[in-house]
């Protein structure tokens, strides 16, 4: 396990996230620029990113690729169930109930999640990533649109339609070429995972730009967020932790999960709100907060691993 490596990664998406808020306040991009990138990284290089990783061979069994895919469906129960707890805990504002909730749920599980898995476990470990993180890619184009529409304060914006989108387009090809191990053309398939590498950046590019208009003292006066933070990134991982290694799974299928849900709020939570008219700010302010965070608490999560697995 390469802690040089994990470290290396969170720093380089803070490098990116900074660049954003540099040329926001440089004015290079305005507020109109920002959302017009948001919607560019929800309606085409995240699905691009979405089919990419659905494309790569595997060398899973059937059986495998059930267990580790039962065991997403219910983290991501757990996880919803914790979505109703959690914020009464919190005392969260009604303004911001949808964020929380999203954050919740919704990890950085492709901008973060597979770097970090890989250089734990291998370029074989990016299979089992991919298996776990379907019900991300269901659900953060539902489910996740709504809870960030609930901070709308026109309450008839939200739309069901709005639920059938690129995202979900994205996820159905996806399982398709997954299922019937479809070779695409060499020109397709390469530009398709070139313009979902177009992603990472983009994403961390607008979350920095978001965070040109929130007042530093605002981002690390808001105990909420780092309460919350603690229980995302520490106790919901060391949970799930002790409860799957009592299965006799393989060290990668307990691994996957644990580091998964152990990661800072999910980019798309700004790309969502932007692109939803959620509460955006809020959101920059989760990811950020969470993100600088996850320097320490990845690091502990990794030793827990080798202790338990």
């Amino acid at each position: 396990m390469d802690f040089i490596t994990i470290i290396n990664q969170i720093s380089v998406l803070f490098m990116v996230l900074f660049l954003g808020y540099f040329i926001r306040k440089r004015n290079i991009i305005d507020e109109h620029s920002s959302k017009k990138i948001s919607s560019l990284v929800v309606n085409i290089t995240a699905p691009s990113l979405i089919v990419g990783a659905m494309m790569k061979d595997t060398s899973l069994t059937n059986i495998e690729v059930i267990s580790i895919l039962l065991i997403s469906i219910v983290v991501y129960i757990c996880l919803f169930l914790m979505t109703f707890i959690i914020p009464k805990m919190l005392k969260v504002n009604n303004d911001e109930l949808g964020i929380y909730k999203f954050m919740i749920m919704f990890s950085n599980v492709g901008f973060m999640g597979f770097p970090v898995v890989s250089s734990i476990y291998g370029e074989e470990a990016i299979f089992y990533a991919s298996i776990y993180n379907l019900p991300f890619y269901v659900l953060v184009y539902t489910l996740g649109i709504f809870f960030v529409s609930m901070n709308n304060t026109d309450k008839g914006n939200f739309k069901i339609g709005k639920m059938i989108n690129p995202g979900i387009y994205a996820v159905i090809i996806g399982l398709f070429i997954f299922s019937f191990k479809i070779k695409l053309p060499y020109f397709v398939s390469e530009t398709i995972n070139m313009v979902g590498g177009l992603t990472t950046p983009l994403s961390m590019i607008v979350i920095g730009a978001s965070l040109a208009n929130v007042k530093v003292s605002n981002i690390f006066s808001n105990v909420r967020l780092y309460i919350y933070s603690l229980l995302k990134l520490i106790v919901f991982p060391v949970i799930i932790l002790l409860i799957i290694r009592n299965f006799g799974f393989n060290e990668i299928m307990v691994g996957v999960p644990v580091i998964i849900t152990g990661m800072p709020v999910a980019a798309n939570a700004v790309i969502l709100s932007k692109e939803y008219e959620g509460n955006d700010r809020l959101a920059s302010e989760g990811v950020f907060i969470s993100t600088m965070l996850s320097f320490i608490t990845i690091p502990i999560l990794v030793y827990l691993l080798s202790l338990f697995t």
